[in-house]
């Protein structure tokens, strides 16, 4: 990974958000609590990328999800959570978020993505609210990251044995080796899991081509969202 940056990959975890960075030529990692902090700590960086929906639709499906999924296809395509819309994103009760999304709309909402939602929500907020902090903030899917490294998606759940290490193995590639082995255990498991860290550098690796002007988006042409923010994925 050659860029020069400063860039940041971040998934969500139980202590908050892993932020795996790298800084000139330092790699390194660390764990913010909420998304205020993030972004605290993050600004003045060229290029993050978040494990995290970025835009919402008042209705409907994303694109970029639909196209992640083909691109996952057939192998990963569950691991792409479909994003709740707009206005469900303050809904603290599940039965009342489903029951108000398929009022607007015939359908109900995913568990997955209702467990996220206050994550999501901390990050919409502050992306509206701090410019500075949504500029350089590109949203990332980690499975199709690892699979334009690999060429392919993974054959294994990334929770397995086998899942670790073929990222691991992956991932080995284009970041110091020594610097995933700190992350590794710079954290108890009980705050960031395995799968969290081995996701954050390979968003990483998208924001490093994110910085460098070489990254691929889902969908080719901006789909913005009633604040016009745009809704893509990048890898």
């Amino acid at each position: 990974m050659r860029s020069g940056g400063r860039i940041a990959g971040v998934d969500g975890c139980k202590a908050g958000w892993f932020v795996a960075f790298r800084d000139k030529t330092r790699t390194d990692c660390f764990v913010a609590e909420n998304a205020v902090e993030l972004a605290d700590r993050l600004e003045g960086f060229d290029a993050v990328g978040i494990d995290i929906p970025v835009g919402l639709p008042d209705r409907g499906n994303r694109e970029c999800e639909t196209l992640a999924r083909k691109t996952l296809s057939p192998r990963r395509t569950s691991s792409v959570f479909s994003a709740p819309i707009r206005p469900v994103l303050d809904v603290d009760d599940y039965r009342k978020a489903c029951e108000l999304r398929f009022r607007l709309e015939g359908k109900r909402m995913s568990k997955q993505s209702f467990f996220i939602m206050p994550k999501i929500a901390d990050v919409d907020r502050l992306v509206r609210a701090r410019p500075s902090f949504g500029r350089p903030l590109h949203e990332v899917h980690p499975e199709v990251s690892f699979a334009a490294l690999a060429g392919e998606p993974m054959l294994h759940a990334k929770r397995t044995r086998e899942g670790f290490d073929e990222r691991r193995r992956l991932l080995d590639r284009v970041h110091p080796p020594r610097a995933l082995d700190r992350a590794l255990a710079a954290y108890p498991r009980t705050s960031v899991a395995r799968d969290d860290v081995l996701d954050a550098f390979a968003v990483l690796w998208s924001a490093a081509r994110i910085a460098e002007r070489s990254a691929t988006r889902l969908p080719a042409s901006p789909v913005y969202d009633e604040y016009g923010i745009d809704m893509a994925i990048w890898f």
